[in-house]
């Protein structure tokens, strides 16, 4: 059963790197892979829905339940539907992997950091050849590999969140590693990717990988990992001071990027919406700010109160919160990369993310994914 959970779940790991076919293609054989999954999970459901976490499965059921009200009673978008169960099946296949299959999970997240450190030096090599040696802060953005169809994201924010998973996974692989040569391995592997999410100017992927890389030291991190850690972020704080001295009154001086009127825009549409929210999958209108025309709500958990409502958000915040709950308490291996990637995604959701319930995305990865790790948790279930 697990290496048929394994299949779906290692296109969504490894396929945004590369896919046969444009991104329609990959989430495609996303969805063709989970129905598989999920005929041999009719047949055998009963033996893996009892071993999950109950808790947390009745949180996440009540706020299925909701999101289907939202559809049927207060105008909500029926495309959700589908899309939410496609995420029930992924996040089944990864709660599954979890249970039986945690070990081969591992090592597709490894190959997955892999990939990510060569779409990073693939990455910094042709916008090398392309710029120069040119060290002006934000002259350039990374977003795309220049190899057509390889690590294409087309986006520095998108670019560097997918590169803060990879990250953190390296990091991971680098605290877990057991012989030196595997550890001086992975911290390379890390520093590359370290250098391409530095490039991105995404302050989004800075603090994902930046607060998934503390949590990680304090559940797994020996002195010696911790001496490493900080001499490495000594350096690079002086190599950045040096090389872009700039680098701290620009940002200061980008401050919220006008995010706050967006929020408040936000804000400003509730009255009458508090409870219920507008309807699952229902989008903003467009908002001008100076400089653009936005769409979404630049705060995942501002987008989850204007579609789900006060009681959606809380749902989700509860969820959240057993999750991280199960994984802390729990630490074996996967869930201790599970929880640092929550620890970012709980910090990066104040100003980014969207599409909450969706195809896949940046949300399966940073959300979903670890939030079924916890559902997987071997500690709760023995506690229950």
């Amino acid at each position: 059963m697990f290496l048929i959970a394994l299949l779906p779940v290692a296109v969504v790991l490894l396929g945004r790197f590369w896919w046969p076919g444009e991104t329609s293609a990959w989430a495609s054989s996303t969805r063709f892979a989970l129905l598989t999954f999920l005929v041999c999970l009719v047949f055998v459901g009963r033996s893996v829905f009892t071993r999950l976490d109950k808790k947390l499965g009745v949180v996440l059921l009540l706020f299925g339940g909701w999101v289907i009200l939202s559809v049927a009673l207060f105008d909500g978008q029926s495309e959700v539907l589908r899309r939410g169960l496609v995420l029930a099946v992924f996040i089944c296949a990864v709660a599954v992997l979890k249970m039986d299959g945690e070990a081969a999970l591992l090592n597709v997240l490894r190959a997955a950091a892999l990939v990510g450190t060569a779409a990073a030096l693939v990455t910094i090599y042709f916008e090398l050849e392309r710029r120069g040696l040119d060290f002006r802060y934000r002259a350039f953005r990374l977003h795309s590999s220049g190899v057509p169809g390889f690590a294409e994201f087309f986006n520095p924010i998108i670019s560097g969140m997918h590169m803060a998973f990879a990250g953190l996974t390296a990091c991971w692989c680098v605290l877990f590693a057991r012989t030196p040569a595997a550890r001086i391995f992975w911290f390379l592997c890390l520093s590359v990717i370290a250098i391409y999410v530095f490039l991105t100017y995404s302050r989004s992927a800075w603090l994902a990988i930046g607060l998934g890389g503390l949590v990680l030291l304090i559940l797994r991190g020996r002195a010696i990992f911790w001496g490493i850690f900080v001499g490495a972020m000594i350096l690079a704080l002086v190599v950045i001071t040096i090389k872009f001295p700039q680098v701290f009154s620009v940002e200061v001086e980008r401050g919220t990027t006008n995010r706050d009127l967006i929020w408040a825009m936000v804000i400003d549409s509730m009255p009458g919406y508090w409870l219920a929210g507008h309807g699952a999958g229902i989008e903003m209108s467009q908002m001008s700010i100076p400089g653009q025309t936005v769409v979404n709500t630049h705060s995942l958990y501002l987008e989850v109160l204007f579609q789900y409502g006060v009681v959606g958000l809380l749902l989700f915040l509860v969820a959240l919160l057993m999750a991280t709950r199960a994984m802390w308490t729990e630490r074996s291996d996967l869930s201790v990369l599970g929880v640092s990637l929550l620890a970012g995604s709980i910090g990066v959701m104040f100003f980014e993310l969207h599409s909450f319930i969706h195809s896949p995305n940046l949300i399966w990865l940073w959300i979903w994914f670890p939030m079924a790790i916890a559902l997987g948790s071997q500690f709760k279930r023995n506690a229950q």
